[in-house]
C-alpha cells in the first residue's frame, strides 16, 4: 500500500528550490524519511553534493544510523565562499564537478530506483546538463534540491547556476518553492 506522504513524489521528477537557509535540505530530508518508513530504503540512493558547512552555509543531508539508503558523496568545496577570486571560484566549480561525475559513474554501477540529490547546483555552476540529466533519467522516482535564491552576488557561475537550475525545473514534473518553512508540502 502506497503511504500518502511519497505519493506525490513517486515516479516523477521534483525539485525543491529556494534561497540559503529556506529549509531546502531539511525539507529533502523530510521526504526521504518518509520514503524509508514506507519501506523503499532498499531502493534508495542519495547523491549528496553539497558541501560542509561554511559561515553557516551548506551541510549534508542527516540520515538516521542503519538506513538502508545508498549514500554518496564527496569533499565538495563551496566555491563562491572559499575562491580568492573569480578565476578561482571556477577552478573550484570544476573541481567539485569532476568529482561530482565520479559519484555519477558509481550510481550508474549501482543504480536504485529512487534518486535524492542534495544541492544540485554544486553541480550546474560547472557541470554538464545533460550528463546530469541523463543520471536522473536512471530513476523512475526523483528528488533534487537546488539553491535558488539571491544570496550571492552575480557572477559568471551564479548566472550559469541560475540558467541551468531553470532548464531542470522547466523539465521537471513538480517544483517546491522553500520559503523558510520546513513542514511538508501539501
Amino acid at each position: 500500500m502506497t503511504n500518502c506522504a511519497i505519493e506525490p513524489y513517486l515516479n516523477r521528477q521534483t525539485v525543491v528550490a529556494g534561497d540559503v537557509n529556506s529549509g531546502k535540505t531539511t525539507l529533502t530530508t523530510k521526504i526521504l524519511e518518509h520514503f524509508v518508513k514506507a519501506g523503499y530504503g532498499q531502493q534508495i540512493a542519495v547523491l549528496d553534493l553539497s558541501p560542509d558547512p561554511v559561515r553557516g552555509i551548506g551541510g549534508k543531508l542527516s540520515l538516521g544510523e542503519d538506513t538502508p539508503v545508498l549514500y554518496l558523496t564527496a569533499h565538495i568545496i563551496a566555491p563562491r565562499l572559499m575562491g580568492r577570486d573569480a578565476a578561482h571560484t571556477l577552478c573550484l566549480a570544476k573541481g567539485n564537478a569532476r568529482k561530482i561525475e565520479a559519484l555519477f559513474a558509481e550510481f550508474k554501477r549501482r543504480r536504485r530506483d529512487i534518486l535524492f540529490v542534495n544541492d544540485a547546483t554544486l553541480y550546474l555552476q560547472s557541470g554538464s546538463l545533460a550528463l546530469f540529466l541523463e543520471t536522473l533519467s536512471m530513476s523512475s522516482t526523483r528528488i533534487i534540491n537546488a539553491y535558488y535564491g539571491t544570496t550571492f552576488a552575480e557572477s559568471e557561475l551564479t548566472q550559469r547556476e541560475r540558467r541551468l537550475t531553470d532548464a531542470l525545473m522547466t523539465v521537471s514534473d513538480k517544483v517546491i518553492r522553500s520559503q523558510g518553512k520546513c513542514s511538508d508540502p501539501k
